[in-house]
C-alpha cells in the first residue's frame, strides 16, 4: 500500500462502499490530503459525485488513464478495491486523515515560526504581531474542521438549558452599558457581538464609547481599547473628568481649584485599579490589532468589552486601492470573526457617509453605512448618534433658545438579539459624558445616593 495508508484506506472504503461519499465530502475537502495521487483520486471522486449523484469504479479508472493523473492507474485501482473495509472504519479513518492534516498545519506553523525569527529587518513588535497571525491561522483552521450540527431535539435541548441559566441568573446576557433606558433596550452588548457606534462628525461618539467603558470598569469588568486617533493620555483625561466631575476645559488649561484637585486626586485613587489596557498606536491593520487584543486579555485574564476607535482608521490592505468599500467591508468581517475567537463583544465606531446632508430629516438611517462596506449586513448590532443642534448654525441656535443643545437620539438601528428604536441622552459638555435621565431619577430616589 502506498504511504499516507489512512488517505488510500478511504479511498478503498469510498469505492466499496460508494453510498458513503456524501459523509467523507463533509468533513474532507481536497486540501486535507497529502498524498498527491490520493488528491487527485479524491477530487474525482467529488465530482463524480457532484455531477451524477454517486461514483463508479470503471468512470474513475477510464478518468485516470486518459488524464494520465496517476502513475499506473490499473495497479491504483487493483490496490484500492482489493482489500476489505467494513462501513464502520469510515467515521475513524476520516478522523485520522483531519488528525494528520491538524500535525501538518502545525508543522508549517513551526516552520514558519523559524524562517520569522531568522529575519533581521522585522522589529520586536511585528514579530510578535506575525507570529501570533501564524498560530492563529494555523490552529483556527483546525479547529473548523468539526462541524456544529445538531438534531431538532439538540438543538431544543440547548436552548432550554440556556433558557434555564438565564432564569436564575446564570448565564451572560449581555455587559451592561450603564445607561438604563438603552440596557432595557437592547439587553447589553452580547459575547461574540460586533457592534457599531456610528455618527457623522462632532456628534460625540468617541465620548460615548469611553462613557461605556467607565461605567463598566466601575463594575471591575476589564476593557481593552485600540485607539487609532486619540492618544491614551487623552482617553484617560476624560475619563479623570467624568469621574472627577470637573470642567474639562479647566482641567484642560491647568485652571482648577484647590477643591477640584482634590476630587482629581480622588479619581485617580479610584481609577489606578481600573482592569484597563490601551493601544494608541495609529495605522494598524486587523492582524496588529487582533494581537494586540489578545496580549490584552493574557495581562487581564479575561475582556469583558474591546472598544475600536475608528474604522476609517484601520489600515487597508495595499492591494485595495481599487476598492476601498470591499476592503473596508473585509475588515469588518474580520472583526466580527475576532469577536467570536476572542469571546468579547467589540464596539466598533465607524463615521457615516455625508448622504444626509441633502435630507431634509437628517437622522442616520442604515444605508449611510455603505460606503464604509457592508456593516450595515455584518455587524450584529448598529446604532447612530443624533444631535439636531449639530446639524447646522440655525439648528444651534434653536437649540441654544429652547435649552435643548445636549439632547441626544440614540437611534438603535439594528440588534440581533433586541430590540430596535430610540432613547434619549443628554450631553453634559462641561464634563465630556453623556447622561441617561433615567438613571438620574433612579440615583435621585436613592437615600445618600450622592
Amino acid at each position: 500500500m502506498p504511504e499516507n495508508n489512512h488517505e488510500f484506506q478511504l479511498l478503498g472504503i469510498l469505492l466499496q462502499y460508494p453510498d458513503q461519499i456524501d459523509q467523507a465530502a463533509d468533513e474532507l475537502e481536497n486540501r486535507h490530503f497529502n498524498n498527491p495521487q490520493a488528491s487527485l483520486i479524491y477530487e474525482e471522486l467529488l465530482k463524480q459525485f457532484r455531477r451524477d449523484g454517486g461514483i463508479s469504479r470503471t468512470k474513475l479508472l477510464l478518468k485516470l488513464r486518459e488524464g494520465n493523473l496517476v502513475n499506473d492507474p490499473e495497479e491504483i485501482m487493483e490496490r484500492l478495491t482489493s482489500g476489505y473495509n467494513s462501513r464502520e472504519e469510515l467515521k475513524p479513518t476520516i478522523d485520522l486523515i483531519k488528525e494528520d492534516y491538524q500535525k501538518k498545519l502545525l508543522r508549517q506553523a513551526a516552520n514558519q515560526l523559524q524562517e520569522l525569527a531568522n529575519d533581521p529587518d522585522r522589529t520586536i513588535d511585528q514579530y510578535q504581531s506575525r507570529a501570533q497571525e501564524i498560530v492563529f491561522t494555523a490552529t483556527s483552521e483546525a479547529s473548523d474542521l468539526e462541524k456544529h450540527i445538531f438534531s431538532m431535539e439538540e438543538a431544543l435541548i440547548k436552548s432550554y438549558e440556556y433558557y434555564i441559566d438565564r432564569r436564575n441568573n446564570l448565564t451572560d446576557t449581555g455587559v451592561q452599558t450603564g445607561y438604563m433606558s438603552l440596557d432595557r433596550m437592547i439587553g447589553g452588548f452580547k459575547k461574540g457581538h460586533l457592534n457599531v457606534i456610528a455618527a457623522s462628525t462632532s456628534m460625540g461618539k468617541t465620548a460615548f464609547a469611553i462613557n461605556i467603558a467607565q461605567n463598566i470598569l466601575r463594575r471591575d469588568i476589564p476593557v481593552g481599547i485600540i485607539s487609532l486617533e486619540m492618544e491614551a493620555q487623552e482617553i484617560v483625561d476624560r475619563m479623570i473628568v467624568q469621574e472627577a466631575m470637573v470642567n474639562a476645559w479647566k482641567y484642560s488649561q491647568g485652571e482648577t481649584s484647590d477643591s477640584e484637585d482634590e476630587k482629581i486626586s480622588s479619581a485617580l485613587n479610584k481609577m489606578h485599579e481600573y482592569p484597563l489596557m490601551i493601544s494608541d498606536e495609529r495605522g494598524l491593520n486587523v492582524a496588529q490589532i487582533r494581537a494586540r487584543l489578545r496580549k490584552f486579555k493574557s495581562q487581564l485574564d479575561e475582556l469583558g468589552l474591546v472598544i475600536i476607535d475608528y474604522l476609517q482608521m484601520v489600515k487597508l490592505p495595499e492591494d485595495s486601492a481599487q476598492n476601498t468599500a470591499r476592503a473596508v467591508g473585509e475588515i469588518v468581517l474580520q472583526l466580527r470573526n475576532m469577536a467570536s475567537e476572542l469571546e468579547v463583544p467589540i464596539v466598533l465606531i465607524s463615521q457615516i457617509s455625508r448622504s444626509f446632508t441633502s435630507r431634509q430629516d437628517k437622522r442616520p438611517v442604515l444605508s449611510d453605512l455603505r460606503d464604509s462596506g457592508n456593516i450595515e449586513e455584518i455587524a450584529d448590532g448598529v446604532i447612530f448618534l443624533y444631535r439636531e443642534a449639530h446639524t447646522s448654525a440655525a439648528a444651534r441656535e434653536k437649540a441654544e433658545l429652547e435649552g435643548t443643545q445636549g439632547k441626544t437620539d440614540i437611534i438603535i438601528a439594528k440588534q440581533r438579539t433586541g430590540q430596535t428604536g430610540l432613547v434619549n441622552l443628554h450631553f453634559d459638555e462641561d464634563h465630556i459624558r453623556f447622561v441617561d435621565p433615567e438613571n438620574m431619577s433612579y440615583e435621585d430616589a436613592i437615600p445618600n445616593a450622592q
